[in-house]
C-alpha cells in the first residue's frame, strides 16, 4: 500500500481536507479536556479574557515542545522518501517518543482518547493512505500509544502540505478548541473569545517558527506551571473537564 492517495488532489481538494481536520467541531472529544486550564480556575488564576489570554499564549509555546512537534515530525516522515517498512519503524519510535515526555496521567489518557478518534477521521478523510490506517489499527492493537498530533501530521503529510502550514494549522486548531473550553469554564462572552484568538496570533506565528527549528533533543520541554496543574488537576473533586 502506498502513502499517497491514488486520486490526484487538486488545489481545492486540499483545501477542504485541511478546513475539514482544523474545524473546530471535529468530534475527537476535545470539549472535554482541558490541559489543566481549569485548575488554574480553580486558583483564580484564570478568570476572565485577559489572565485567559496570558494563559493560551504560554499554553501555545509549550505545544512547541510537545505536540505541535509530533505534528511537524509526522508530517516529515510522510513526505519522506523511506519505504512503508522504514515509514511504520519512525512512526513508531515517534508515537513512543511522544508517549514518554507526557508526565501528567490524565493527559496521557486525553491523547490516547483524542488519538485513536482523531484516526479514525482521517482514515473515513484519506483511506487510500496506508500509514494512517496502519496507525488507527496499531492503537486499537495496543501497537501504538496514539497521539491526534501525529495523525494530524501523518494527514496533512501524506495529501502534500507543507510542514509549516502543518504547523501552523495545528496551533490554530489547539487554539481554538481550547477557547471554546474557556468560553464555557470561565465563562467568557463569546465575543471575548474571538478577541482573544486574535490576539493569539502573532503567538501562533512565533511558535510555528520555533516548532520549525526544533530538534528532536527539544522533544518533551514543558512549562512546569501547566504540568504541575495538570497533574494537581486529577484531585479536584468537582470539575467540568477531564483535563
Amino acid at each position: 500500500m502506498q502513502n499517497t492517495p491514488t486520486k490526484e488532489l487538486t488545489a481545492a481538494d486540499l483545501d477542504l481536507i485541511l478546513w475539514h481536520l482544523t474545524d473546530s467541531a471535529l468530534p475527537t472529544g476535545s470539549f472535554a479536556h482541558s490541559a489543566g486550564m481549569e485548575m488554574y480556575l480553580q486558583r483564580d488564576l484564570v478568570t476572565n479574557a485577559d489572565t485567559y489570554s496570558i494563559w493560551l499564549n504560554g499554553y501555545i509555546r509549550e505545544l512547541s515542545y510537545n505536540e505541535a512537534l509530533l505534528a511537524r515530525f509526522a508530517c516529515e516522515i510522510a513526505q519522506a522518501d523511506m519505504s512503508s517498512a522504514q515509514r511504520q519503524e519512525q512512526i513508531a519510535l515517534l508515537d513512543r517518543m511522544g508517549a514518554a515526555a507526557l508526565m501528567p496521567k490524565q493527559v496521557r489518557d486525553s491523547m490516547r482518547s483524542m488519538g485513536r478518534r482523531m484516526s479514525k477521521i482521517a482514515a473515513t478523510v484519506l483511506p487510500e493512505v496506508a500509514i494512517i490506517d496502519v496507525y488507527a489499527s496499531g492503537i486499537d492493537e495496543d501497537l501504538f500509544h496514539g497521539s491526534p498530533a501525529i495523525v494530524f501530521g501523518l494527514a496533512l503529510g501524506s495529501v502534500g502540505v507543507d510542514v509549516e502550514t502543518c504547523v501552523r494549522a495545528f496551533l490554530m486548531q489547539q487554539a481554538t478548541s481550547m477557547t471554546q473550553n474557556a468560553i464555557r469554564g470561565i465563562p467568557l462572552g463569546q465575543d471575548a473569545g474571538q478577541r482573544v484568538l486574535v490576539d493569539a496570533y502573532p503567538a501562533i506565528q512565533q511558535t510555528a517558527a520555533l516548532t520549525l527549528a526544533h530538534t528532536e533533543a527539544d522533544l518533551g520541554a514543558t512549562a512546569p506551571g501547566l504540568e504541575l496543574n495538570q497533574m494537581m488537576h486529577e484531585g479536584l473533586h468537582a470539575r467540568m473537564f477531564m483535563s
